[in-house]
């Protein structure tokens, strides 16, 4: 999976790009965000073309406003627009986004990893590792992670995604809450009080959320794939073929290449892994990590994989394997 270029601290290993500035384990989400970059600020400024609304009594405001990305004191960096919105928008700063995750770095309970932004700023990320990884089967491991997003566009929230990491070839695996919502969205608030329990609810709901993902995993890897049906049924449901290929009996290209994959990968033909549902499953989120044809950028398609129609279709791959390992 490529990198997003923009990304520059790490803590670790030196990302394949070779670029960054390594942070150690320990670092807080202020020097993180610093480390990485993301230290300018977003300023909401009346939208060219828009007249002042006139308020007796209060300051005028504007029908719309523009976020701006403004670059730290001394920078050589143009400012940039990044959206456009309304007066009742309140623009989070990219430290304040993050910080109240700092308990749960102090706890132990997860470390910085990787920070970085998409385009130019509309979104800013943190990637958290957590302790302890799922074991699926023998040499088969998922890291597990936190994925913490703001955006500038005007758009979204502070949110949280779970996704597990599987160590032999690296594909993101994302799932689905218990309330089928796809990320922990964080109620953020200067307030010490409000920042502990926001602190603790995520805690509960990363803890709730790998347990699940632990045993869905296990089922799909016991469940073998009793023949070609099981499988087109699957790969069907995500990719439906069309009426023309229904009649002439005939795979879409995207069911070719994922049998492809399925045949020659070896992790995909690893013990315990090869004619199970597991290795369906990460046949389609190999497919859909690695390819790039339709991302113009590094940052697009990380964007795709881990927030658009990328991820999207990892929770129906996960929903719709668990479902047949179920029936």
């Amino acid at each position: 999976m490529p990198a997003n270029v923009q990304t520059i601290a790490y803590v670790g290993e030196v990302p394949w790009h070779g670029l960054g500035k390594p942070v150690p384990p320990t670092v807080r989400a202020a020097e993180m965000i610093r480390a990485a970059g993301l230290d300018w600020r977003v300023e909401m400024r009346p939208a060219r073309g828009y007249e002042p609304i006139k308020r007796k009594g209060k300051p005028d405001i504007y029908s719309r406003y523009e976020i701006v990305r403004v670059p730290p004191v001394g920078s050589n960096k143009q400012e940039v627009m990044l959206g456009m919105v309304t007066a009742r928008y309140q623009p989070l700063q990219n430290v304040d986004a993050f910080s109240f995750f700092d308990p749960i770095v102090d706890q132990k309970t997860a470390t910085f990893e990787t920070a970085g932004a998409l385009g130019a700023g509309e979104r800013i990320w943190v990637l958290a590792k957590m302790p302890g990884v799922i074991k699926v089967v023998r040499g088969d491991e998922c890291a597990k992670y936190l994925l913490l997003s703001n955006t500038h566009s005007g758009q979204g929230a502070v949110i949280v995604k779970f996704t597990a990491i599987r160590v032999v070839c690296e594909n993101t695996l994302l799932w689905a809450l218990q309330d089928g919502q796809q990320a922990f969205r964080v109620q953020h608030s200067l307030k010490m009080a409000d920042r502990l329990a926001e602190v603790s609810r995520l805690i509960a709901a990363a803890k709730a959320a790998y347990e699940e993902a632990a045993k869905a995993f296990a089922r799909l890897a016991a469940t073998p794939i009793k023949d070609d049906a099981m499988l087109d049924n699957y790969l069907g449901a995500l990719f439906p073929r069309s009426e023309a290929q229904k009649k002439q009996k005939q795979d879409p290209q995207r069911w070719t290449e994922i049998k492809k994959l399925l045949d020659e990968k070896e992790d995909l033909k690893m013990s315990g892994v090869q004619g199970t549902l597991w290795a369906a499953y990460n046949a389609v989120t190999r497919f859909e990590d690695w390819r790039e044809a339709r991302d113009s950028t590094p940052s697009k398609h990380l964007d795709r994989i881990w927030f658009g129609s990328g991820a999207d279709l990892k929770v129906k791959a996960l929903n719709e394997a668990v479902r047949l390992a179920e029936a």
